[in-house]
């Protein structure tokens, strides 16, 4: 009986990340209808905005529902993109009528109705792929059957890392060159990061306290320098590397209500990054370098008097962050502008240029994602070789590219048998090592989570080439022991 209390206690304790999203989807519906009727319609939404909106909820109950008796790290990462960039985004639009991307051409309500409706039936043609393949429960030893091995090895390519990614940002001279060519061919951050939060997670409890201060400080370095440089995702990205560890592993996110408790703390602290990122990133000159300039900027930062700006300091990036919706639409309503770099052919020239012939060119031919900036700026035919006088990248979603690629209709296949595949590969992954095995499961999620973004099938293949080459160095660092009678080294 006290075995039995304390289970209940510790099921108590903990809240799964499946109710967290049910519970934010409808206090956002119910925001969104209590918003609307006391704002109205406006330039980007009406009524029928609102409806589409509901039913999209509607559909995301649905989904976790089926999710919480037949669990599924897939939906729970679809589920999450739409609950916090998509439903959400329309209550902004509410509240703030304002898009980084709705005015580079005309666009009305019916033009973000006519995505929602699209985004609704391409949402039942991902979950079908998704279902139709089981996640299977692992066997593979852990919590007591696995204990990690040398981990100061894995702060040191921490380190290492972090020159490699980080030493031009304090400049260190001709040298530069050839790191910066190094990272760009063999070295992908984020992927490392990615190993090390598998790393922790398996093995957290197994550290001493020393290597648990080791590794915070490791992860809290990247964010710092990332934001002072105007990044303004490092928190977030940080953050999404866990949630998809953690489901790798468990299949499930449960968190302890203290530890939701203080994540709701610290959102402030978030928008404090975020707001810094935002007032540095146009007033460096070089942002890929953290020394004087950065610091003479940052004296110039009141955050009282950004809180207190108006809403173009504060509220208009934020919202604009998380606006994917937004870029869908804009894509999705623009299609005939945009079909002449969504198209086979111009994909398989910045393949050639931008994965397959690093260091020359061959077509002079920009990734898509920063050739949309051609289009809607009117600067002519899109030219690698012009891209650094402006850069801008552009994020499409899987909606938007594949809207535009296959047709309205059409796309829903595509579109059906991306979730299938992906889904598919992850049930199939195998391997002995218990590490290796959860990582690479962890890199199907990541590439799942990033093909519903979309920057390009382009941008996406070079990354896929830069996580194989950062997983074939590095993997090797990560040492642990199973332990079953014997100890063996892995």
């Amino acid at each position: 009986m006290e075995k039995l209390n304390t289970q209940v206690i510790k099921k108590v304790s903990k809240i799964d990340l499946n109710t967290i999203l049910q519970w934010v989807n409808a206090i956002i519906l119910m925001a969104t209808w209590y918003s609307f009727s006391q704002n109205g319609p406006n330039k980007y939404i009406d009524l029928t905005t609102i409806y589409l909106g509901a039913l999209l909820s509607i559909q995301l109950f649905a989904f976790l529902k089926i999710e919480k008796k037949r669990r599924d790290p897939f939906v729970i990462v679809l589920c999450f993109q739409m609950v916090f960039y998509y439903v959400l985004r329309i209550l902004t639009l509410t509240i703030y009528p304002f898009s980084f991307v709705f005015d580079r051409f005309a666009f009305t309500p019916s033009d973000l109705n006519k995505a929602i409706l699209f985004i609704l039936v391409a949402n039942v043609a991902i979950f079908l792929g998704l279902y139709l393949n089981k996640v299977k429960v692992s066997t593979l030893p852990l919590d007591n059957q696995i204990k990690p091995k040398r981990p100061f090895v894995v702060f040191m390519v921490l380190l290492f890392v972090y020159f490699m990614v980080f030493s031009t940002s304090f400049g260190i001279g001709p040298l530069s060159i050839i790191i910066g060519l190094l990272n760009s061919l063999f070295i992908n951050i984020l992927i490392v990061l990615f190993m090390v939060a598998v790393y922790i997670i398996l093995f957290y409890k197994k550290f001493n306290l020393q290597y648990k201060i080791l590794l915070a400080g490791g992860l809290l370095f990247y964010i710092v320098i990332s934001t002072l440089t105007g990044s303004r995702a490092a928190v977030i990205s940080v953050s999404y590397l866990f949630l998809f560890a953690y489901l790798s592993i468990f299949a499930a996110v449960r968190i302890k209500r203290i530890y939701l408790a203080l994540g709701l703390i610290a959102i402030p602290i978030l928008v404090v990054f975020f707001t810094v990122a935002t007032f540095l990133r146009p007033r460096l000159e070089n942002r890929g370098a953290v020394g004087g300039e950065t610091m003479e900027v940052l004296k110039e930062f009141d955050i009282m008097e950004a809180f207190e700006a108006d809403n173009e300091i504060i509220l208009a990036p934020i919202f604009g962050r998380i606006a994917f919706l937004d870029f869908a639409a804009e894509i999705i309503t623009n299609k005939d502008e945009y079909a002449e770099v969504f198209n086979f052919p111009y994909y398989f020239k910045s393949i050639v240029d931008n994965v397959l012939t690093p260091g020359f060119d061959v077509f002079d031919t920009s990734k898509t994602s920063t050739a949309l900036t051609f289009i809607y700026n009117n600067q002519g035919k899109p030219q690698k070789s012009k891209v650094a006088d402006s850069y801008q990248s552009d994020e499409f979603t899987i909606f938007g590219e594949a809207y535009v690629m296959f047709g309205m209709w059409f796309s829903i296949l595509p579109i059906f048998l991306v979730a299938f595949i992906f889904k598919r590969v992850y049930v199939r992954i195998a391997d002995e090592s218990p590490f290796l095995f959860y990582v690479k499961r962890s890199f199907v999620l990541y590439v799942f989570f990033t093909l519903l973004n979309s920057f390009g099938l382009d941008w996406l293949l070079f990354d896929i080439i830069g996580i194989i080459f950062t997983y074939l160095i590095f993997k090797n660092f990560f040492k642990f022991q199973v332990s079953n009678n014997n100890i063996q080294n892995v």
